[in-house]
């Protein structure tokens, strides 16, 4: 497969009315240099102001790679906005990819401060610092070159969890969040599907491998409590609130997957939004019947998004 940067950015030169660009970084609080995709519609003009999404998953190809998984058949993410602006159904936006894992995408740093990065000894990711380094040396960043008329951050998967972050994290600074068969926490992570009462039981969050360099081998608890953003919308304060409802939320998920993981966080997660009175758009929690965990449907969830709060 090729998903090399250069194969990714000579694809979209082919294809694109608009431009891709690959940004390199050089981060302070990483002590590494991270990279960032950048898709700049036609005739996209330095400075000029625009709607910005944020699109999230972990390593920064995936929403532009179309070897990404097999369920891509003709384009990618960036291809088919790029073709809705020049049809004229959604206006010219400005779409950043995040690179927020190890540079072989094998470990999630997830957004946040990871404990343990030398648990995994893969390249880019550096010190862990992810929150940091997006928050204060990223998004900084892409504001100054590319003011925002609208801030919509959109995730899928883990990058569910990362948008779950900036809404919660920085309330009322996006202005949709939308997240596409996310991995939601239980409050506590205490899954009541496992039964009984078990803070810190959901075995996804405080036992998967693939999280322990996020979270730490045996599990540092601490660091879960800290990083539970179901937690920081069940406690945020009464300024916090009506800030973090200047944000639309829009949850969805997919129509099956063997043991409704996803389903059942999707669904509760739905309902707690909806317990504190924040706005949510007005579409069935489960995407389709027929719906997957693919980038298929990810990329149709966010075409969807883009098209219910931008289109013309």
């Amino acid at each position: 497969m090729r998903t090399s940067a250069a194969s990714i950015l000579r694809r979209h030169r082919e294809t694109l009315g608009g431009r891709l660009r690959r940004i390199v970084v050089r981060s302070a609080a990483l002590g590494i240099a991270k990279a960032v995709y950048v898709y700049e519609p036609p005739g996209h003009r330095r400075g000029a102001k625009t709607p910005v999404a944020w699109l999230l998953r972990g390593h920064e190809r995936e929403w532009a790679n179309i070897f990404e998984d097999r369920s891509r058949e003709r384009s990618t993410a960036v291809e088919e906005i790029d073709a809705a602006i020049q049809a004229g159904a959604l206006p010219p936006l400005v779409m950043v990819l995040p690179g927020l894992t190890s540079d072989n995408n094998y470990v999630h740093g997830l957004g946040i401060e990871m404990v343990d990065p030398t648990l995994a000894p893969h390249v880019g990711l550096g010190s862990g610092r992810f929150w940091t380094y997006l928050t204060a040396e990223l998004i900084p960043l892409i504001e100054a070159h590319y003011p925002a008329t609208r801030r919509i951050a959109a995730g899928f998967s883990l990058g569910g969890y990362t948008a779950t972050l900036l809404a919660f994290g920085r309330p009322g600074w996006l202005d949709v969040a939308a997240f596409y068969d996310a991995l939601f926490c239980w409050p506590g992570h205490d899954d009541p599907r496992e039964g009984g009462h078990q803070p810190h039981g959901d075995h996804v969050w405080a036992s998967s491998p693939v999280l322990s360099p996020a979270f730490g081998w045996p599990r540092d608890t601490s660091a879960l409590d800290r990083w539970n953003t179901t937690d920081w919308l069940f406690t945020l304060d009464d300024d916090a609130l009506d800030a973090a409802r200047r944000t639309r939320y829009r949850v969805q998920c997919a129509g099956a997957d063997g043991s409704r993981g996803n389903r059942d966080r999707a669904h509760a997660f739905a309902t707690w939004l909806d317990d504190r009175a924040l706005p949510r758009a007005d579409v069935p929690v489960t995407l389709d019947a027929a719906a997957q965990h693919s980038w298929h449907w990810a990329d149709r969830f966010l075409l969807d998004t883009l098209r219910d709060e931008l289109g013309r």
